[in-house]
Formats: C-alpha cells, structure tokens, sequence
C-alpha cells in the first residue's frame, strides 16, 4: 500500500519498539500531550513497529486499553484521544528480515521529514539503522534518536557510535536520555 505525495512539512514519527514500555510510560504520552496542544502538524503520523503479530486495530486496543492510566484524565476527551488515535499506525517486523524493512517502506510518505526512535535494545541500533539504509530509508530529511545509555561501556557506547554514523550524519542523531531530569522533576 503506497501512500500519495504529502504537502511539504509531513512528519512521521517511526518508533521501534512501540508496544514496548518506554513507548507507553514516555514517548506516547509525550506525543500525545504534543498533539493534545497542537504541536504536531495535522499530517503527523505515527508508526509503531514491534514484533508482535498484531494488526492495527490490536494495537489501538491494547493502546486503549492501557494507555489512558497515564494520561491526564481531566484533559483527554474522547474526541482528542480518538483524534490521537487517528494518528496511530502498526507494522509487524522483525528488525532481521529486509523484506520486513519493505513493508515499512509502503507506510512512509514520500517525501517526508521521518524520525526514527529506537526504544530498543542500543545492541539493536546498528543493525536498525542498517536496515533503514539499506530499504532505502535514510535521507537528508531524516533523524534518528537513540535512546541512552548508549552500550554496556565506553567501548560499546564509541562502537555503537561510529556504526550509526555510517548511515546518518552527526546532526541527523539525536542521543536523548529521558531520566537525565528525573531527580529535578521528582524533587
């Protein structure tokens, strides 16, 4: 399933592990309070890739089912989160097969401005981004944000490092750590 040429500005947000527990205890949330205040543009999309074997609409439902406990009841309508929902996609993969890398292809807009979020295991990271290259998925336009630490030391953290620079230049990463203000926001 291709999808037509979008207006320059479109987004997607690709997250690899997207049923995982980052995804649910910050990314979702997070984008979900961005689009709650409109922060994200109207053809913001976002893609959930995970191995299970689900179709979109069990992923909706297992969002919906879990998702609402950790978002501000007072400000979500049924009409904003069913509009968030709108926004939500799932792909089936497994980060191995190129062929799965394909079907991944068929989601994305062309062109687009694509962030990829690599709620993974860092030992993952390479081989995602190899991948994306390789299904012909890294452009100028996009970003990739992985998620700290980065490896088990130095050695893992610099290996790690140089192999994601093979497919995106340093002003395309983003190395984020999300308990970085953990203390600050705690006290």
């Amino acid at each position: 399933m291709t999808h037509p040429h979008p207006p320059a500005g479109t987004l997607d947000i690709v997250i690899f592990g997207g049923a995982g527990d980052l995804s649910f205890r910050k990314l979702l949330p997070a984008l979900y309070m961005a689009h709650l205040h409109d922060k994200l543009d109207s053809s913001a999309r976002i893609i959930a890739v995970g191995r299970q074997d689900w179709t979109r609409e069990a992923y909706l439902a297992f969002i919906d089912q879990n998702s609402p406990a950790f978002i501000d009841q007072g400000a979500m309508t049924p009409e904003d989160w069913q509009s968030f929902l709108n926004r939500l996609t799932y792909v089936s993969m497994d980060i191995t097969h190129a062929s799965d890398f394909a079907k991944l292809k068929d989601l994305c807009h062309t062109p687009a401005l694509r962030v990829y979020y690599l709620a993974t295991a860092p030992s993952l990271f390479t081989q995602i981004c190899a991948q994306l290259a390789d299904a012909g998925l890294v452009d100028a336009q996009s970003r990739v944000v992985l998620e700290k630490p980065l490896g088990t030391d130095l050695a893992s953290a610099r290996d790690i490092n140089t192999n994601v620079a093979r497919y995106f230049d340093e002003q395309q990463i983003y190395r984020i750590d999300h308990y970085l203000g953990k203390e600050t926001v705690q006290n």
